[in-house]
């Protein structure tokens, strides 16, 4: 019996049933980004993001698709030249004929996606969307509870050890008591305000500004609750094995990787 073929349609309208673009925030550019869905697949690249090293790994790798977290065509562009980064990659996945597929607030958003991810990697249980939908069945960030009380010292400690991010920002005081903990993977400052609602110890996201860390405080200028940023990548680095996971359950012929590539350009300096 001869191999049926898989192609990048199928593909992606299978994680469509699990993400579906409809739950995507509004904002957002969610889908194909550049290609074509009838593309043979046999082999799929899956990054958070799309740079010109994940593209070298996928010629080297002979893959057909490439799956991202963060689309590569976030903002209409003006034009599309190859004398700047998106152009340039949109070029050379056409030369390559490879196909780009982004997966965003729609996987954020899914049962089981990125914040559900990331409180299993933190060991939470009980888990809870922080800000269900109307359905129920979806919804951003996510809420549970720890195993047992430890100290805010304690948690970041956990935090530094589960995510391998080198660093912390963080407001609370270090002998607080952590329970009841909120996530949400990459920039999550908008959920604030529901995750102190919840009643939760101590959130923990990405991409905090420096006022957004005053949002915690109470009247007399103490924390209402921790407030823990651990990094955008750092928060949601997880996704690509969540989807390799999730998409080799239902294509065992097709090949998925995990991308080797470390796609953050940013840098930590630790004196």
């Amino acid at each position: 019996m001869a191999k049926r073929l898989i192609y990048a349609c199928d593909i992606t309208s299978a994680l469509e049933s699990w993400a579906s673009p409809d739950i995507a925030e509004s904002y957002d550019n969610v889908g194909l980004q550049v290609g074509s869905p009838n593309r043979i697949v046999d082999r799929v690249l899956i990054s958070l993001d799309l740079t010109p090293q994940v593209v070298d790994e996928a010629v080297d790798r002979r893959v057909s698709l490439i799956l991202t977290h963060h689309p590569l065509l976030f903002h209409a562009p003006t034009r599309i030249s190859d004398d700047d980064f998106i152009g340039q990659l949109i070029f050379r996945l056409a030369r390559e004929n490879i196909t780009l597929y982004s997966a965003h607030t729609n996987l954020d958003a899914a049962p089981g996606g990125v914040s559900k991810g990331l409180a299993d990697i933190l060991d939470l249980h009980d888990v809870s969307f922080l800000k269900p939908n109307a359905d129920d069945n979806s919804g951003m960030g996510a809420v549970g509870k720890l195993p047992e009380p430890i100290s805010l010292q304690m948690f970041l400690s956990l935090v530094h050890t589960k995510l391998k991010t080198p660093s912390l920002r963080y407001a609370g005081s270090l002998e607080s008591t952590i329970h009841t903990v909120a996530v949400c993977g990459g920039s999550g400052g908008n959920l604030i305000p529901i995750a102190i609602d919840t009643n939760a110890d101590v959130y923990v996201t990405g991409d905090l500004s420096y006022h957004r860390f005053f949002d915690v405080l109470g009247p007399d200028g103490d924390c209402r609750m921790a407030l823990v940023d651990a990094g955008h990548y750092e928060t949601e680095k997880h996704t690509e094995q969540l989807l390799c996971v999730w998409l080799e359950k239902r294509f065992p012929s097709v090949t998925f990787f995990r991308t080797n590539v470390l796609t953050s350009p940013i840098n930590y300096h630790i004196f």
